[in-house]
Formats: structure tokens, C-alpha cells, sequence
């Protein structure tokens, strides 16, 4: 049986590394979606020829490796462009995660982080669905930090599902408002009803 796995997702901004580092903490396995992304980008790889095919050189460094930020100015404000970069990247990522829940038992917890999580067929591969929100001022503040201008961070969380349709998808909902340690008590409690679940089904599923 192939390891039990929580999709966690939610607004950009909301807290979702937090969220993750906190369930490996508590000994789940985790999974960044976006950080495959940034992998099957990397120059040489299919993804790599694929994306400069459609979009062009423009969005290449001096070093010649796609730049993020002018990739995702090119992608974020149309629709259309950010569905073909999808169907680009989707297929590899889907892939990744199928390996990675392969390979481990099935009373183990992978968590997949995914900002997409729920627009595709990831969703159908999670065992529950968690969604963390935050309120808008704090989203658009840890954007900042990270170096997204208040322009680009707007547009990108209006180019987003809205958090009433997160909260329809979830499972469990993470309220992550600020206070950290608030957050991690709604993560262990959470978390403990996930384990639960998943020794059930992995000892069913032996005949125990």
C-alpha cells in the first residue's frame, strides 16, 4: 500500500511553507511542487526547451537559465499563457509525486505543497485536501517580503481562486492569521486525525 497523502494548498502568501515545515516536523514526508517546477526548468531538461519554445529567449537570464520573475511577468497576467506553461510542468510534477508516494509505506504521511493543487488531476491523488488562508493584508505583506512589488502581488492573488473556494475544497482548514504557535497547535491536532487515518487504512490493508 502506497504511503497516505495530504495535498496542502491555499492563497499565495498564506503560510503554506509554514504549514509544511510543521507537518515534517511531526514526521511526515514532504513534497514541494514548486520546487520540482523549478527542476524540470532547469537548463537541459524537456521542460527547459519546451518553455523557451513557447515563450521565447526574452525570458532567459545573462546566464541563459529561464529567470523566474520574467517568466511569471510574462505568465501571470494572461490567462491563456499560464495554462500553456501548465500544461507544460503539470505532467512532470504528477509524475514526481506518483514515485515519491511508490516508494513509501502506506501508514507514512507524504504532504504535497502546491499553490495549483486543486485546478488539476494532483487533487485526485491526495488522500485529504488542506488549505491554509490568511487574511489579505498579511498575504499581501509576506509577498512583499519576498520581493514582489505591491502591483505584481495584487495581481497575482486576483488571478487566484478566492479563499471561499479553497475552504469548499478542504478537508481541514488552517487559519494561519500570524500567530505561530496558534498555527501549530491547529497543524498537531490535524495531523494526529491524519495519522489515525492513515494506520487504519495501512492495517486494514495488511490484514492486520
Amino acid at each position: 500500500m502506497t504511503a497516505y497523502v495530504i495535498g496542502l494548498t491555499g492563497p499565495m502568501g498564506a503560510g503554506k511553507t509554514t504549514v509544511a515545515q510543521m507537518l515534517r516536523e511531526l514526521g511526515a514526508k514532504g513534497l514541494d511542487a514548486d520546487a520540482i517546477v523549478h527542476d524540470e526548468q532547469s537548463r537541459g531538461t524537456v521542460g527547459y526547451s519546451a518553455i523557451v519554445q513557447r515563450f521565447g529567449t526574452g525570458i532567459l537570464g545573462e546566464d541563459t537559465e529561464i529567470d523566474r520573475a520574467k517568466l511569471a511577468a510574462e505568465v501571470f497576467a494572461d490567462p491563456a499563457k499560464l495554462a500553456a506553461l501548465e500544461r507544460i510542468l503539470h505532467p512532470r510534477v504528477i509524475a514526481r509525486v506518483l514515485e515519491a508516494r511508490s516508494m513509501l509505506p502506506g501508514d507514512q504521511i507524504l504532504v504535497v505543497e502546491a499553490i495549483k493543487l486543486l485546478e488539476g488531476s494532483l487533487r485526485t491523488m491526495c488522500d485529504e485536501v488542506w488549505v491554509v488562508v490568511a487574511p489579505r493584508d498579511a498575504m499581501l505583506e509576506r509577498l512583499r517580503a519576498r520581493g514582489v512589488n505591491a502591483t505584481d502581488a495584487e495581481s497575482r492573488l486576483r488571478h487566484q481562486r478566492g479563499e471561499d473556494e479553497f475552504r469548499s475544497a478542504a478537508t481541514v482548514v488552517i487559519e494561519n492569521a500570524g500567530e505561530r504557535e496558534g498555527t501549530r497547535a491547529q497543524v498537531a491536532r490535524a495531523f494526529e486525525r491524519s495519522r489515525a487515518i492513515a494506520a487504519r487504512r495501512s492495517s486494514a490493508g495488511s490484514g492486520a
